[in-house]
């Protein structure tokens, strides 16, 4: 769900800022932070993926050493 939030964040903050070039810059600095936010999401879900292979690679070779 955090993964789908951060793609639309981005997207969105895309779409903004193209509209902000067409209205003189209102609300691109809203549109700069949807796409900021969405990334930094984004790589937040990809460690915590991460995270969790690696727990689990590590109780599977903690299991295997039992």
């Amino acid at each position: 769900m955090a993964v789908l939030s951060a793609l639309i964040a981005v997207r969105a903050g895309h779409v903004g800022r193209f509209r902000g070039r067409r209205l003189d810059g209102e609300g691109r600095g809203t549109a700069l932070l949807g796409i900021v936010v969405g990334w930094l999401l984004l790589f937040v879900c990809a460690l915590a993926v991460l995270a969790y292979i690696g727990l689990i690679a590590g109780l599977a070779f903690l299991a295997d050493a039992f």
